[in-house]
């Protein structure tokens, strides 16, 4: 049992700092040695990010080296100083420090210790979407309408009988609309967490359709 705990031991000591599955998704700032632009560290799976003191960098570990990666911006003699020693520390394979209460740690390699304090980050402020369900009449017919500089054919929805008819961009999962039939629908609208740049931020999918008829174009 001794001798297993002293491997596992040594084998954490050896590992990346940023393997450890506590630490992703949590940021820090240099306080030891002191800087003018202090360096930065943010955890993730499998790397570290962040600012240097001039330029950002990627901070990965392969085949047992450890690898920085960073822009190449000039700053002043200062900056750049601070950077090359900190970037020569992380090449160093250095080991994680932590005290204990989350709030700072260090990163040691042979007699060079750079000690961090932990940044808070901001919490949303909104609660988070969840899925809803709701009520759509779909017409019989579609409008031109217009995604950006793509022209398309939008169908025409609206809640409520009194309600404007609006162009409904995308389409509804499981519904396949016949033209010159009216359908009164019930969906699923389910949100889309940190969609793309120009991509839809839910899917609406078909439950059931409540009634459809067969009419004559609405104006």
């Amino acid at each position: 049992m001794k001798h297993r705990l002293i491997a596992l031991v040594a084998a954490c000591a050896a590992a990346p700092a940023f393997a450890f599955p506590n630490l992703a998704g949590t940021e820090w700032q240099l306080d030891t040695p002191r800087a003018e632009n202090p360096p930065t560290l943010r955890f993730d799976a499998g790397k570290a990010t962040g600012f240097g003191g001039c330029n950002r960098y990627v901070w990965t570990h392969k085949d047992g080296k450890s690898l920085v990666a960073a822009t190449r911006m000039l700053c002043a003699p200062a900056a750049m100083q601070t950077e090359q020693a900190f970037f020569k520390l992380l090449e160093a394979r250095p080991r994680l420090v932590p005290d204990g209460r989350a709030t700072k740690l260090a990163l040691v390699a042979g007699s060079t210790r750079y000690e961090f304090r932990r940044v808070k980050t901001e919490q949303p402020t909104t609660a988070p979407a969840v899925e809803t369900s709701r009520y759509l009449t779909v017409a019989p017919f579609t409008a031109p309408c217009s995604a950006g500089v793509a022209k398309m054919q939008c169908l025409q929805v609206r809640e409520s009988d009194s309600g404007d008819w609006q162009n409904f961009y995308g389409g509804i999962e499981g519904f396949t609309p016949q033209p010159g039939i009216q359908y009164t629908l019930k969906v699923r609208v389910i949100p889309i967490a940190n969609p793309p740049a120009d991509a839809p931020n839910r899917r609406v999918v078909l439950e059931r359709v409540v009634m459809q008829e067969k009419t004559e174009k609405l104006n």
